[in-house]
């Protein structure tokens, strides 16, 4: 008669059985059982290369996922060979503020949003490559938002939900970089330096030079002699000035003094002129009452009068020219 297996020992087996596997999966699993990670794909223009399984996604620096897979797939509409990168994003990191009633009704008042991401992809959000480290080359993802950059879409069915990219810096300036033409700048530059070389090994640059050492103590000289000559020459300009200014205040003196005595000598000329025609007239009759019409005295008399007369005008032409033109006693009358 067989023996009856112990219950309580199969029991207590397999309770320790299943409280290994739990833990197993615990540890090697890390948890991800109990968690409900959100996978997106993504498919980059640029190369991918530097990139790798378990890469980490961060947002403006803080991780939030990490690369899941990468493979290269053939497109069944135009037999073109796309890259999908699958990211996983922890939902323990990218969490909501407000209640999930709250959040739904969100998505529900933003057009074109189905999800909590989708939400997030019509405010701008995008993915890009970014550099890991420059000596190993290793890159991740970045996500952040850019409004102003259109979002992209393969449209390539992976059953996964697609996260629009958009270029990176890096290749940016890779791009950039193989525009400028190298080749043409390093011939040129070597052409220069050969042309360079040529010209310093002339010997027409020496002789150049020698003569550039001599202008130059040349233009020393001239120099040290225009210096020494300057002061004196200063000096004497100085003087010359100083005297031309003592010549121009006299000369302002003696106008000043003219305009003032220049109508009163007009103003005794015109008497004098007065009386002597006065004379003049009382010699005419004394003379006819004295001398008869032929007499030599008469006509002697009669010559020198009208001689006087003649005088008198020329003064009187004198006194007019002064009152018009007083400067005329200084500069002499004018041509």
């Amino acid at each position: 008669m067989s023996k009856q297996a112990n219950t309580k020992l199969i029991g207590g087996f397999v309770v320790g059985a299943v409280a290994l596997i739990v833990a197993g999966l615990l540890v090697f699993g890390a948890g991800k059982v109990f968690q409900k990670h959100k996978t997106f794909v993504l498919y980059f223009a640029d190369s991918v290369s530097g990139l790798n399984v378990g890469a980490p996604v961060d947002f403006r620096g803080v991780k939030i996922g990490s690369v899941t897979d990468i493979r290269v797939v053939l497109d069944k509409k135009d037999l073109s060979l796309k890259i999908p990168v699958f990211i996983e994003i922890d939902p323990q990191k990218v969490a909501f503020s407000g209640s999930g009633e709250e959040l739904q009704n969100l998505v529900k008042t933003t057009n074109g949003a189905s999800s909590y991401y989708q939400l997030l992809i019509k405010r701008g959000l995008r993915a890009q490559l970014s550099m890991m480290s420059l000596i190993t080359g290793q890159l991740g993802i970045h996500l952040d938002f850019f409004p102003d950059k259109p979002a992209r879409y393969v449209g390539t069915e992976t059953g996964y939900e697609e996260l629009p990219t958009i270029e990176s810096p890096i290749s940016a300036i890779t791009k950039t970089v193989q525009k400028i033409p190298l080749s043409q700048i390093a011939n040129k530059l070597l052409e220069t330096l050969e042309k360079t070389e040529a010209l310093l090994a002339s010997p027409h640059l020496e002789n150049t030079l020698e003569s550039l050492d001599k202008a130059v103590k040349t233009a020393n000289a001239l120099l040290g002699n225009l210096n020494n000559q300057v002061t004196p020459l200063a000096k004497g300009v100085k003087m010359n000035l100083d005297h031309s200014g003592k010549m121009f205040a006299n000369a302002a003196r003696l106008t000043a003094k003219l305009n003032v005595q220049i109508p009163r000598v007009v103003a005794q000329l015109n008497k004098t002129l007065k009386s002597a025609g006065v004379t003049i007239r009382g010699a005419n009759v004394a003379i006819d009452g004295l001398t008869a019409d032929n007499s030599p005295v008469r006509v002697q008399l009669l010559e020198t009068l009208n001689e006087l007369a003649s005088a008198a005008r020329s003064f009187r032409i004198l006194a007019e020219y002064l009152d018009n033109h007083p400067e005329a006693i200084v500069r002499g009358k004018g041509k």
